[in-house]
């Protein structure tokens, strides 16, 4: 399955990229794919999902998110899903908590923000700052519903990899015959880009997911040294097609340890579904 997967040309080309940034964010690349999807309903044609990823708050305001909040507000999406890695700090969340609780304040959709954990977040983020305006999502799902169209989002708890067992699985993607009637989008929210091959086998339409910054430090042509992931490194970004699901990993949205990025800018991902062609 992963040797046949293809790959969407990105937007901005590598050769387009800045090559060095250091320090502090000035902007975001702002990526944009039309994804088809089978037998998508036409109340779902044209929905519009921001996928943010890897923001590593921690004692530093980004001017970058000074853009993507006030784009957001100015046109605001349908759906926001984040991800993971919310902060930096693995030990001490404490510190970024007013500028979590900013960058969460500003953020705007007409369906809600979703978001999980990361592996920088650990399980005591919650428990820090616990009235964040946004749904989190550990191990579950929710349902949007308009009439006969649902729009499911489920969460994957992305702590520890091995958090997302085969049970669990089953659990969150029931079989598509079991579901009477209805036509919907099943959309995976991982930390980790490799659970995108249990979760083509599961049904799922669309993995949204992040942990790699795309290397963040990267060779020429945005070639990552360095991912963190299991799956080859063509996918530790951009937008695949894996079987019947697509896997989109964001390149992420900040810094982590060392506050530089080479041949890889910081990235936020607008999403539009489109029906697939017969």
């Amino acid at each position: 399955m992963i040797n046949s997967a293809t790959t969407l040309p990105e937007p901005h080309a590598p050769s387009n990229w800045p090559w060095v940034e250091i320090g502090r964010l000035r902007r975001l690349q702002r990526q944009r794919y039309e994804l088809p999807i089978r037998d998508l309903h036409p109340k779902l044609a044209g929905l519009r999902i921001l996928h943010l990823s890897d923001i590593h708050i921690g004692r530093t305001w980004m001017p970058a998110w000074d853009g993507l909040l006030a784009w957001v507000q100015r046109d605001p999406p349908d759906v926001i899903c984040i991800t993971g890695d919310l902060v930096d700090n693995k030990f001490d969340h404490r510190p970024a908590i007013p500028l979590l609780e900013k960058f969460a304040a500003g953020l705007r959709s007409r369906l809600g923000v979703y978001v999980i954990l990361g592996n920088h977040d650990t399980e005591l983020l919650p428990l820090r700052a616990p009235n964040l305006p946004w749904r989190l999502l550990c191990n579950e799902s929710v349902q949007l519903r308009d009439e006969d169209v649902v729009l499911e989002l489920i969460g994957l708890h992305g702590v520890h990899p091995q958090d997302v067992s085969s049970d669990v699985l089953e659990r969150l993607l029931p079989i598509r015959s079991t579901i009477d009637g209805e036509s919907r989008v099943r959309i995976v929210l991982s930390h980790y880009p490799a659970h995108a091959l249990p979760l083509a086998r599961s049904g799922a339409d669309i993995v949204l997911a992040g942990h790699t910054h795309g290397g963040q430090v990267c060779l020429p042509g945005g070639v990552p040294i360095i991912t963190h992931d299991y799956l080859p490194r063509r996918f530790a970004r951009g937008a695949h097609r894996i079987g019947e699901t697509w896997l989109i990993t964001s390149r992420g949205c900040g810094f982590s340890k060392l506050p530089i990025r080479v041949f890889c800018p910081a990235e936020t991902i607008e999403i539009v579904l489109t029906k697939m062609n017969a």
